[in-house]
């Protein structure tokens, strides 16, 4: 029988599951702050590491044909290094400073939403891409949130929806992987961590699938609007509950 802390876990990442197939903003953005109520970091964001990968999966494999194989290069070989940071900061940051940084890149992204205007698209580049694929693997590592400097990466060159979603999609799952597997040759995948995976990864799936059929329906300004307001609350949450 799962326990409390399991159902926890599904239904959290049932809800992410849902909003990145909604949205394409990321579920973990959602999901992990819930789950983090009631599991330590240090377990958080390996677990978050491995249903990413699932919920990623999803999508790339919807958008896969708009996937542009030209951008991936310089943002995978960016985010090997980053990934060793960020693996480096999982290992030796306290769980309070982690919850917190969590908290800071929440409020920060829902900042750089409202802020940051496409005033028209520019060319894809090996050092903005390599930049780009850095950020994600040292923040994907570390906290398990690497949507924000590639999704900001795909804004400034001008991708089109679908190949925005494509694009990160399959970059997601590259990544996230080699994220996965770095954290598993650390030793970071405990029993506990293996558990709550069993229930995240359908439940991801599950809300991922619900997304696509009701996606057409939904008024996409009035859900991020909502959702920018859900991660404002999450984030403050975080850095609240990183100085107790």
């Amino acid at each position: 029988m799962p326990d409390s802390i399991s159902i926890f876990v599904f239904f959290a990442w049932l809800i992410g599951g849902f909003v990145s197939g909604v949205s394409g903003i990321g579920g973990a953005m959602v999901a992990v702050p819930i789950a983090s109520i009631f599991i330590p970091m240090h377990e958080l964001i390996p677990l978050s590491c491995i249903l990413n990968v699932v919920m990623d999966g999803c999508i790339a494999c919807m958008h896969f044909r708009y996937c542009r194989v030209s951008a991936l290069w310089p943002m995978l070989v960016g985010s090997l290094p980053g990934a060793f940071a960020g693996l480096f900061i999982l290992q030796y940051v306290s769980g309070a400073v982690l919850q917190g940084g969590v908290g800071a890149l929440l409020l920060y992204y829902v900042y750089w939403q409202h802020t940051y205007k496409v005033k028209e698209a520019r060319s894809e580049s090996w050092a903005r891409g390599g930049a780009a694929g850095f950020g994600a693997g040292l923040l994907g590592t570390a906290i398990s949130f690497d949507g924000p400097p590639i999704g900001a990466y795909g804004l400034y060159v001008g991708w089109q929806p679908r190949v925005f979603l494509g694009t990160l999609g399959v970059f997601f799952v590259i990544r996230g992987s080699m994220t996965c597997a770095l954290q598993f040759g650390a030793g970071l995948y405990t029993p506990h961590v293996l558990e709550y995976a069993m229930y995240g990864i359908p439940a991801t799936i599950i809300g991922t699938l619900c997304a696509f059929p009701v996606v057409k329906h939904i008024n996409l300004a009035t859900f991020r609007r909502v959702l920018m307001c859900i991660i404002v609350l999450a984030g403050s949450v975080c850095i609240l509950r990183s100085m107790l």
